[in-house]
């Protein structure tokens, strides 16, 4: 089994999504949150693109948003049965992150970056995210799936990427997808898992938390 090492932000990042799956999976890992000028100017430097999170496999570095978990995802068998249902992840994943996050910017100092981070996800929660919700519930309308799930009818690494992301949000907002029964479902059904569900007490709502006082 390679040897695993997330170095990250000590804020909430994409990172998350590569924990739950390493952790769903049972698989250790080495955990570095960066939390000095120094360690994250050096960490920054290590990244090919000059961003974390960073993912070392064997010390080799794997990098960026979508990048990190689908290699776990192919690593560990959450990308499907076969290659349609992997460009059905890469679809809903790309949506979930890259276009849900794409307000992110980088801050010069690691005080300027959180405080960026408790203002874009209050403007996310406020001006992007309901549209992507009734999207999302969409999706799931139309999908023959049986499993409820998105890609796939075993569970995929977008299940646990999008489960995620909305679990995180309901801390802050209770009542976001009440007005979306089938999204609330899939939600609901990834995340009565018990990896899942620890994942979300333990490490997610702490930090969600904080940002919904912050607000």
């Amino acid at each position: 089994m390679a040897k695993y090492k997330i170095i990250d932000y000590v804020y909430p990042t994409t990172g998350e999504l590569a924990r739950l799956i390493l952790q769903y999976k049972d698989v250790e890992y080495d955990d570095e949150k960066v939390d000095s000028p120094d360690r994250l100017y050096e960490a920054e430097e290590d990244s090919p693109f000059g961003v974390l999170p960073i993912l070392l496999v064997d010390g080799k570095v794997v990098a960026q948003q979508n990048g990190i978990p689908r290699y776990l995802a192919r690593e560990l068998d959450l990308i499907g049965r076969n290659n349609e249902e992997a460009a059905i992840c890469d679809m809903v994943m790309e949506m979930a992150l890259g276009v849900m996050f794409s307000k992110a910017e980088r801050k010069p100092n690691l005080e300027a970056r959180c405080q960026q981070q408790i203002a874009l996800f209050k403007q996310m929660i406020e001006e992007d995210v309901p549209r992507f919700l009734a999207k999302y519930e969409r999706f799931l309308e139309k999908s023959d799936l049986k499993s409820g799930y998105l890609a796939s009818e075993q569970l995929t690494w977008c299940d646990l990427g999008v489960a995620l992301t909305f679990a995180g949000m309901q801390i802050r907002q209770p009542k976001l997808l009440e007005k979306y029964p089938r999204l609330k479902h899939f939600v609901d059904k990834v995340t009565a898992n018990d990896v899942v569900s620890h994942f979300v007490e333990t490490e997610l709502a702490p930090s969600a938390v904080l940002r919904k006082n912050s607000m």
